[in-house]
């Protein structure tokens, strides 16, 4: 079933990074942090993940915001947080540094990000 939505819903396969909207890289963003909440067997994967980490990168504060708020739902859920642990090594150093993002409200999600985290 899964399978056959992503095949015809292009938001499952998320935007490739040369997408140039950033409003539909962010809804993107958003939506697969609740797919990964909702249906952790078939979307919380490395081939998934890597998509959020990603845009822990992009240009646009609204994109990184919505990266940032996906990723504290599937830190706060102690089924979903123990599979994040290749994620967490490969994008820990980037996370710590946006507490320095040049958009505020970008710095203070990550702030109570890496806060869920520790707990």
């Amino acid at each position: 079933l899964f399978s056959s939505l992503s095949r015809k819903l292009p938001l499952l396969r998320c935007p490739p990074p040369r997408d140039v909207v950033p409003d539909v890289r962010a809804l993107c963003m958003e939506e697969l942090g609740t797919w990964m909440c909702s249906f952790p067997a078939s979307f919380l994967t490395d081939g998934h993940l890597k998509y959020l980490g990603w845009t822990l990168h992009d240009k646009q504060g609204e994109v990184r915001l919505r990266c940032v708020r996906a990723l504290q739902g599937l830190y706060a859920r102690r089924d979903t947080a123990a599979h994040m642990e290749l994620f967490t090594g490969r994008f820990k150093a980037r996370l710590v540094s946006m507490v320095q993002d040049k958009d505020p409200v970008v710095a203070v999600e990550v702030v109570k990000l890496l806060t869920v985290m520790l707990e």
